[in-house]
């Protein structure tokens, strides 16, 4: 099976959030995070089930790409541009920049040389 690449890159994040179906209503962690999609643990449904994620009175809509007993990865139906979920990226993405662990940046591909800022001299 080839999987396509993934657009865009995830951040790290612990955000609580209710997450629906038309059948059942449940609570889950987003453990990270893009504008295109999230990984979810302690909350599953099957693959290709449509869903709706509630944050803070945000609703997001997504469809389940996979799904594992305690945790699902989900894309969403429309990109993040807004809202209190969006504002928790940016927060997020800006700590861990601001950190030194270069935001966004999958596994296995971090830096391991030390991060200069401004001139050297």
């Amino acid at each position: 099976m080839i999987h396509a690449q993934r657009q865009d890159r995830r951040t790290t994040v612990d955000i609580p959030v209710t997450v629906s179906t038309v059948l059942a209503t449940a609570e889950g962690v987003i453990v990270d995070l893009s504008e295109r999609g999230a990984r979810l643990r302690g909350v599953a449904v099957p693959q290709g089930t449509r869903l709706r994620i509630e944050y803070r009175g945000q609703a997001v809509f997504a469809l389940c790409r996979w799904s594992e007993i305690d945790r699902m990865g989900v894309q969403f139906l429309f990109p993040l541009t807004d809202g209190p979920l969006h504002e928790r990226l940016l927060m997020a993405q800006a700590t861990q920049s601001l950190d030194g662990m270069p935001a966004g940046l999958p596994f296995g591909q971090l830096r391991t040389e030390p991060r200069l800022f401004g001139r050297r001299g």
